[in-house]
């Protein structure tokens, strides 16, 4: 499935919800061809961004030998060098500095991409110079389990939508040992990560571009009675990828991502029938549960991605009008997103 990498970069932004932090990077996807070359160039002017209004600076505790007392004396360390005699001492204190984690992920993230082979060479360029402005910032062997070590908050929150792009990277480049480079894998053919990603799209673009429905994700419970000995904490866990509420209205929509969207056999075309059972098995377990009105009468809504072609069905099961629906993501942005507005119906 190929997607245009702005429809990609929109992707992104909407499944982490960094749409206007996306925007604060000014950048025009359409500008590139490679996924590479267009992180690298949403990380470049992020970090203009930082320059422009100061990286962020935090309190280290740091130890060293100092000219004078400042702080904790560690008086061990100055007494076996002889230091109190020169009027220096080993010593023990706070220093304000822009040597932090978030800081140093992003300049050794900089670095990774001056060695990945596909980046176009202006861009690498202008990754070594911004990388060179990042001074009294250590280099560090980057591991993607520092990334969870960040602490984001209201003040720093740009630097989340950043870390995002870094940990991107890092997690779709190889090293190819021989030669001490990088190659990017673009995650595109990846169907588990981009069912993650689609999904997390989906549910934040209806949070966001349309004030109909709440939008939510819901546990439902099997209309089931265990009997004897049996026990309810052997079934499977039911809960939906999105549920759309609204005072006449529920919609529960699975979104599934596949590199073929349709089952083929024998020259005839067919749903996955798996996914179709699980929708249908939600409505139905819903029925009895009185949280909504509409629960009874609760609409399924199967969304796929495709870049093919466009598909909308739509059938009544039982007191249920199932929806089976394709996006088609190789248009541009402003038809993506009307056409999901009206698959809801808002």
């Amino acid at each position: 499935m190929k997607i245009p990498i702005q429809n990609i970069y929109y992707l992104l932004c909407y499944a982490w919800d960094k749409l206007e932090e996306g925007k604060k990077v000014n950048v025009s996807p359409s500008d590139y061809e490679d996924a590479i070359d267009l992180y690298a160039r949403v990380l470049l002017n992020g970090c203009k961004h930082l320059f422009k209004r100061g990286l962020e600076h935090n309190y280290n505790s740091i130890t060293r030998e100092y000219a004078g007392i400042k702080g904790k004396i560690d008086f061990h360390s100055s007494l076996n060098k002889n230091l109190f005699k020169q009027g220096r001492a080993f010593c023990q204190f706070d220093e304000f500095e822009a040597n932090i984690l978030q800081n140093q992920l992003l300049k050794a993230t900089l670095k990774r991409l001056t060695k990945i082979n596909e980046i176009d060479k202006k861009v690498k360029q202008e990754v070594w110079y911004c990388y060179s402005k990042f001074v009294n910032v250590d280099d560090i062997d980057i591991q993607l389990s520092l990334f969870s070590k960040v602490k984001i908050h209201r003040n720093n929150s740009f630097y989340e939508f950043l870390l995002r792009i870094c940990k991107l990277v890092i997690e779709n480049t190889v090293l190819d040992e021989s030669s001490g480079r990088y190659q990017f894998k673009d995650f595109l053919g990846n169907d588990k990560a981009m069912a993650s990603l689609f999904e997390a799209f989906v549910r934040n673009f209806y949070k966001k571009e349309q004030n109909y429905f709440v939008v939510s994700r819901e546990d439902i419970f099997w209309d089931a009675i265990p009997l004897g000995t049996s026990s309810e904490s052997y079934l499977p866990k039911m809960q939906t990828d999105i549920t759309l509420e609204s005072n006449s209205r529920k919609i529960i929509l699975e979104t599934k991502f596949y590199s073929n969207t349709l089952n083929s056999r024998f020259e005839t075309v067919k749903y996955n029938s798996a996914n179709l059972y699980q929708l249908y098995s939600y409505l139905r377990n819903i029925e009895l549960k009185e949280s909504h009105p509409k629960n009874t009468e609760s609409e399924g809504i199967l969304l796929y991605p495709t870049v093919q072609y466009t598909l909308a069905e739509t059938y009544q099961m039982g007191n249920h009008k199932v929806s089976i629906n394709t996006i088609d993501l190789s248009k541009n942005w402003k038809e993506i997103s009307q056409d999901l507005i009206n698959i809801i119906g808002t």
